[in-house]
């Protein structure tokens, strides 16, 4: 495996995310070694020394001056990433969010109008059925059947007091 100018700064992401092997570990520390290293890469030089090193002792300081403005570059280069998955995460928290509130909304709109039946059953054929939806017809049926007796009573009702007017009528004709 041959390290680049060009490939260099790859494998350095991958070796400070934990992501290289052994072996381009060691091409990276060789990289190092050569004295080859592009002025913005030289802030690293001391630490893969360290590394080559089999971490004895302190690793060497390098001059600050260098190392503010090198880390001030990758920090803002790492800001975009850092925004993009809290952004996307925010997003599907919300989505999620307003996912379920509108999916169970809809199931307790939906069982809002049988609600009043919750407990209710129905017996066919010596089983017992509990489920709402399936004894939702014969509960409009028996609604409906409660409409028409109601609504011969009020006719009857109508005709009792007719008759009774009628009666009451003749009763005074009488008595007058």
């Amino acid at each position: 495996m041959e390290l680049t100018n060009k490939n260099i700064e790859e494998y350095i992401n991958r070796f400070l995310d934990g992501e290289t092997t052994n072996a381009e570990e060691q091409a990276i520390y060789r990289f190092f070694c050569t004295g080859n290293v592009p002025a913005h890469l030289k802030e690293y030089a001391p630490m893969f020394a360290w590394y080559e090193g089999g971490m004895q002792g302190e690793p060497k300081p390098q001059a600050m001056e260098d190392t503010k403005v090198e880390k001030r570059k990758t920090f803002s280069l790492r800001i975009p990433v850092t925004a993009w998955s809290a952004g996307i995460a925010a997003m599907v928290v919300v989505t999620l969010g307003l996912g379920l509130l509108v999916f169970s909304g809809q199931n307790l709109a939906k069982n809002h109008k049988w609600s009043c039946y919750d407990g209710s059953y129905i017996e066919v054929n010596g089983k017992r059925i509990t489920d709402v939806k399936k004894i939702m017809p014969c509960i409009i049926e028996t609604l409906e059947y409660a409409n028409e007796v109601e609504q011969l009573a009020r006719q009857r009702i109508d005709e009792i007091h007719r008759s009774e007017q009628e009666i009451k009528e003749k009763e005074d004709l009488v008595n007058n």
